[in-house]
């Protein structure tokens, strides 16, 4: 079929330029490149890949095939990715109803007014994104991302500019430690990333297996059970990519500056203090999470 526009209408309390914002914030992200008006992506479907572009007008989200086949039975699962993506089936009244009542938050239903959730619908992409990322600073991170991925991904051209798709599980499994190493990743996050490449690859783990058990609690232990994945990253992880909206990823430092600089917490190390502010967001904790890790950065 021709590649006519894909057109998905944007819910309420929508902004696609504050969540364009948000997937640009002057990272070098290798996985989609950002512009004033559009991301663009690689989309995978069914073994094949298609690079998409995704804009915004007249209140619709107006996807384009820009490389690659597009076949009758693409439409409705791209128009599922993009809605996973940046979660457009959840209604943000509520949410933003709750922030209202705390003073101290109340300015970000005005000042990030729209900003999604936005995902990363890859699993395994997600928890090794959220591997490479501890204890280091995101600059590095997303440099060592860069690196992996222009390794090991694959990638598909436009206008003289590659668009990556994250390396398989079968690909990483298939490294060893030194590998990885050569790029500057410690040797336990090597490991840790080839144990749950492996894991993927040999059916152990997948995001199928994860929706099929019965609540929040069997998938952070599922998740748990892999050699690699602690609480931290299995929260990060189900929350960007199974959208599980109870999850907070307790212990992460922007997380932490955030609070303290929302006046939440007077120290770190108040656990039970920052359970305790959770609770009052109960079903919201992952959104209050993103919009906590949105004020870290101003727009220039």
């Amino acid at each position: 079929m021709n590649k006519p526009i894909i057109s998905i209408e944007a819910p309420t309390n929508f902004d696609f330029q504050e969540c364009l914002w948000f997937l640009d914030r002057n990272f070098d992200d290798c996985m989609h490149k950002v512009d004033a008006d559009q991301v663009i992506k690689v989309f995978e479907i069914e073994g094949r890949q298609l690079l998409i572009s995704v804009a915004f007008y007249e209140g619709n989200l107006q996807i384009e095939v820009l490389v690659g086949d597009l076949e009758e039975s693409d439409v409705k699962k791209i128009k599922q990715f993009i809605s996973d993506w940046f979660d457009l089936e959840k209604d943000m009244e509520s949410f933003y109803r709750l922030v209202k009542k705390d003073e101290r938050l109340a300015y970000m239903v005005t000042a990030y007014s729209g900003l999604r959730l936005i995902g990363i619908p890859n699993l395994f992409e997600a928890i090794c994104w959220a591997i490479i990322g501890q204890q280091i600073n995101l600059t590095f991170a997303y440099k060592l991302k860069r690196r992996l991925v222009e390794k090991y991904g694959t990638y598909m051209s436009f206008n003289d500019v590659n668009y990556y798709v994250f390396p398989s599980c079968d690909v990483l499994a298939s490294l060893c430690a030194d590998d990885l190493k050569e790029m500057q990743f410690s040797r336990s996050k090597a490991e840790y990333l080839i144990i749950i490449a492996k894991a993927f690859a040999n059916g152990e783990m997948s995001k199928d297996n994860l929706l099929a058990l019965p609540d929040l609690n069997a998938r952070q232990k599922a998740l748990n059970n892999i050699k690699g994945i602690g609480v931290w990253t299995a929260n990060y992880a189900l929350m960007k990519s199974l959208k599980e909206h109870s999850c907070v990823p307790y212990g992460d430092a922007g997380l932490l500056n955030s609070l303290l600089n929302h006046n939440i917490i007077t120290d770190k190390k108040q656990h039970i203090e920052i359970q305790t502010f959770f609770k009052d967001y109960s079903g919201w904790e992952s959104y209050l999470v993103f919009y906590l890790w949105r004020s870290l950065a101003n727009k220039e």
